[in-house]
């Protein structure tokens, strides 16, 4: 027995090193923090949480990709992201920065679990208590694509809780920037990255 022992400590030790190097889980607690949007972010970005910065995905790639992979896979899962905003006073007018800058910043938490059947989703501003936000849904889609004519960015990567199946991206935007109370899709934008 004991001319195996260095191969079993190599092994063990082996073994340690490469569960250590895998994407740690995220924090699902830090949902139930109340913090300031600032420290919010710092706390999302050390607990491995889905963190985007504006549009841009900042933090946490890896672990939305392993979201993905699951429910695509029909297997439960349940994801924590961050969205993070500021207000840009190069970007609003003067009278809306005078008027909203003391609302900045913002950080608002996505609890997002899956059943194997139905996507769950929780939204919640970091600095209260109280959900700003929950409801239930059949899809979650994928999207992929060049911005829109007089964007600010080239290319978006999108992934949007949804009732409807046949969806698209195009829609979904023409909904938001309508006048027309609840036009467009039924929906939750739960990632965002762009590009440019």
């Amino acid at each position: 027995m004991m001319k195996y022992l260095p191969i079993l400590l190599t092994l063990a030790l082996l073994l340690g090193l490469y569960t250590g190097c895998g994407a740690k889980e995220p924090d699902i607690s830090l949902f139930d923090e109340v913090c300031s949007a600032d420290e919010s972010l710092e706390k999302a970005k050390e607990s491995n949480v889905v963190v985007m910065e504006g549009l841009r995905c900042t933090s946490g790639k890896a672990v939305w990709d392993a979201f993905f992979k699951a429910v695509s896979a029909g297997k439960s899962a349940r994801v924590l992201c961050a969205h993070y905003y500021t207000l840009d006073p190069e970007r609003v007018s003067p009278e809306l920065y005078a008027r909203e800058k003391d609302q900045y910043p913002k950080l608002f938490f996505y609890l997002v679990e899956y059943d194997g059947e139905t996507y769950s989703v929780k939204v919640r501003l970091s600095d209260e208590r109280e959900l700003d936000y929950e409801d239930t849904f059949p899809y979650l889609l994928h999207f992929t694509g060049k911005a829109p004519r007089n964007a600010a960015y080239d290319t978006y990567d999108n992934y949007v809780l949804l009732d409807d199946p046949t969806a698209t991206m195009e829609g979904i935007w023409a909904g938001i920037v309508s006048s027309q109370a609840n036009a467009g899709y039924h929906h939750c934008i739960l990632y965002q990255d762009i590009t440019g």
